[in-house]
């Protein structure tokens, strides 16, 4: 299975999850600070559009592949992957992780009614998890600082990031140098659902996936007019 695949120009981990797990942790046990953010078609195509994210996605550590699209559009796919993929087996083995070793967790997200969901979520699946503390951006008014000093004061082990794409690229951009965490977990919209899928959220599937395959397609063909000139 190839490990490291490339979309349009973004380096994107494709380990299996047991491996991406061990990675992660080996890097963490120099206590220094580390990203990792899972990664779907719609913040790829973002990438092409808005500079921030491609390179906050350029120099995250490590990226989770979280829709089985990307791997369909460079013919990477297998079972085993689409599996992981499909179950957010990575999510759950995380937490799980960070549950188990006593990890303090500090949530950030853009509104509090989101915030609440997903910390109700996690705690009903891992309920001796450690929150710290937790910010919503809409109470903040573009305070950025004052936002990453009350992360800081906190001193979490693991900040869980909820904030929607393109805003969580530009935050962790902005702020990573002054954050003094052990780990930015970048887990974006993620959502807590069933496997089985609609009809609609298939056909958008295939869209997304359509217009991802354009996207590489269309960069390719860029780089090749670059080499001839």
């Amino acid at each position: 299975m190839i490990r490291t695949i490339d979309v349009a120009g973004i380096r994107l981990d494709n380990y299996t999850v047991r491996e991406a797990i061990m990675n992660l942790e080996r890097d963490m046990s120099d206590h220094g600070f580390h990203t990792i953010e899972e990664v779907n078609t719609e913040l790829l195509m973002l990438a092409g559009n808005d500079e921030a994210v491609r390179v906050a996605l350029m120099t995250m550590e490590h990226t989770v592949i979280s829709e089985t699209g990307i791997l369909e559009a460079v013919g990477s796919l297998n079972y085993q992957r689409k599996h992981e993929i499909e179950h957010h087996d990575f999510f759950y083995e995380l937490m799980r992780r960070i549950e188990r070793g006593h990890k303090s967790v500090y949530l950030i997200g853009d509104v509090q009614s989101r915030m609440d969901f997903i910390k109700q979520r996690i705690m009903e699946l891992y309920p001796r998890s450690v929150f710290v503390g937790e910010t919503a951006l809409e109470a903040w008014d573009g305070a950025m600082d004052a936002v990453v000093n009350e992360i800081n004061a906190s001193t979490p082990d693991v900040v869980i990031s909820i904030l929607p794409s393109p805003m969580q690229e530009h935050f962790l951009l902005e702020n990573k140098d002054k954050l003094s965490a052990n780990l930015w977990y970048g887990m974006g919209t993620m959502e807590f659902s069933d496997t089985k899928k609609g009809i609609l959220s298939v056909l958008q599937g295939l869209i997304r996936k359509n217009k991802l395959k354009k996207r590489i397609h269309s960069y390719s063909e860029e780089q090749e007019a670059e080499k001839v000139e």
